[in-house]
C-alpha cells in the first residue's frame, strides 16, 4: 500500500512538472504571441503610414501631373498663337518689304529721270548762255556800229533820206531789243526750272536719308553723317592734357558748346573772295580773329574740327546755319552719290529675301 502511495505521488509529481513546463511553454509562447502581436502592430501601422504617404504622394503627383499638363496646355497655346503672331508678322514684312521695293523702283526711275533731266536743262542752259552771251555781244557791236553810223551821217544834215536811215536804224534796234528781252526770258524760265528740278533731288535726297536711317549699322560702307555737327572729342583731349578730375568733362562740354553757339551765328562769316583760275571763289579767311584766337588758345587739332565743321555749315546749310544730315560714304569720306545710294538699297533688299528663304 505505501509503495502503491509513492508511486503514485512520484507519477503526480512528474505530471504537475510536466503541467508546469507546458505552462512555462503557454507562458512564453503568450509572450512570444503577444511580442509578434505588438510588432504586428508596428508593422501594419508603419505598413499603414508608407501607403497613406503613398497615397498623398500619389495624388501629389497627380495633381503636379494635373498642373503640367495645365500649363503644357497653356504653352501650346501660347506658342500656337506666337506662330500666328510670326506668321502675321512675316506677312507684314512680305508686303512692307514689296512695298519698299516698289517705292525704291519708283525712286529710282524718277531720280533717273530727274537726273536726266537735270542734264538735259544743264546743257540746254548752258547752251542757251553761250548763245546769250554772243548775241548779247553781237548786238552791243551793232549797236555801236550804228552809233558810229549814225555819227558818220550826222554831217550829212537833215533830210529825207537821213530821217528814213535813222527811223530804219531805230526800227532795227528795236527789234534786236525785243529778241534780246525774248532771249532773257527764256533763260530766266530755264533758271527757274534748273532750281525746281535742283529741289526736287534736294527733296528725293531727304527723303531717302530719312528712310535710310535705320539700314546703316555695323561696318557699312554708307551711313548718316550730321554735316556741320562740332566733333567733342578735340576738346575732350585737349581739357585731358590740361585739366584733372571732375571738371574736366564739365570745361571740355562748355568749351564745345561756345564754339557751336559761334557756329550757328549769322553775323560770323569768317570767309573771304578770291580769284581762283580767274573765277571768284570764296575760301576760309584764316586771318579772322575768333580763328586766330582758337588756333592760338587750343592747337590746331581743335582748330581743324572748328573749320571744318564751319565749312561743311558754309556748304550744306549756309542760310541756317545749323547741321543736316547727308549720306556719307565712310569708307571714301565724301558725300554718296545718288548710284550708291540705290545700289546699297538693292543689295539690303537682295539680303533680306535671301535670309527669309
Amino acid at each position: 500500500m505505501g509503495n502503491h502511495s509513492y508511486r503514485y505521488e512520484e507519477a503526480l509529481g512528474k505530471q504537475r512538472m510536466i503541467i508546469e513546463s507546458l505552462q512555462n511553454e503557454i507562458e512564453y509562447k503568450n509572450d512570444k504571441l503577444m511580442e509578434m502581436e505588438y510588432k504586428h502592430s508596428e508593422t501594419l501601422a508603419f505598413v499603414r503610414r508608407h501607403i497613406i504617404g503613398l497615397v498623398e504622394s500619389i495624388n501629389s503627383k497627380e495633381r503636379s501631373l494635373l498642373e503640367m499638363e495645365c500649363k503644357y496646355d497653356e504653352s501650346l497655346n501660347m506658342v500656337q498663337n506666337l506662330m500666328k503672331e510670326r506668321d502675321k508678322l512675316h506677312e507684314g514684312c512680305h508686303k512692307d518689304l514689296q512695298l519698299m521695293m516698289d517705292m525704291n523702283a519708283n525712286m529710282k526711275h524718277d531720280m533717273e529721270c530727274l537726273k536726266k533731266d537735270h542734264g538735259q536743262l544743264t546743257m540746254e542752259l548752258e547752251e542757251s548762255k553761250a548763245q546769250n552771251d554772243q548775241q548779247q555781244k553781237n548786238f552791243i557791236d551793232e549797236i555801236e556800229k550804228m552809233k558810229r553810223e549814225l555819227g558818220d551821217l550826222s554831217h550829212v544834215g537833215s533830210g529825207g533820206d537821213l530821217n528814213t536811215l535813222i527811223s530804219t536804224f531805230r526800227n532795227q534796234l528795236k527789234d534786236k531789243m525785243e529778241y534780246l528781252e525774248l532771249v532773257e526770258n527764256l533763260c530766266s524760265s530755264l533758271v527757274v526750272k534748273e532750281q525746281q528740278y535742283r529741289q526736287e533731288l534736294h527733296d528725293a535726297r531727304e527723303e531717302s536719308i530719312n528712310s535710310l536711317r535705320d539700314m546703316f549699322r555695323g561696318r557699312s560702307q554708307l551711313g548718316i553723317k550730321r554735316m556741320g555737327e562740332l566733333d567733342p572729342k578735340p576738346f575732350q583731349d585737349l581739357c585731358l592734357q590740361k585739366y584733372s578730375g571732375e571738371q574736366l568733362e564739365e570745361i571740355s562740354a562748355k568749351l564745345c558748346s561756345s564754339w557751336e553757339e559761334n557756329l550757328k551765328d549769322p553775323t560770323w562769316h569768317p570767309f573771304k573772295k578770291i580769284k581762283i583760275n580767274g573765277i571768284l571763289q570764296e575760301t576760309l579767311d584764316e586771318h579772322d580773329e575768333k580763328l586766330k584766337e582758337l588756333r592760338s588758345e587750343c592747337g590746331e587739332v581743335v582748330y581743324k574740327a572748328v573749320t571744318n565743321a564751319l565749312m561743311e555749315i558754309e556748304e550744306y546749310n549756309s542760310s541756317g546755319r545749323y547741321a543736316v544730315a547727308e549720306i556719307w560714304n565712310c569708307k571714301e569720306g565724301r558725300k554718296a552719290s545718288l548710284k550708291e545710294i540705290i545700289q546699297y538699297i538693292i543689295r539690303q533688299l537682295n539680303t533680306h529675301k535671301r535670309k527669309r528663304k
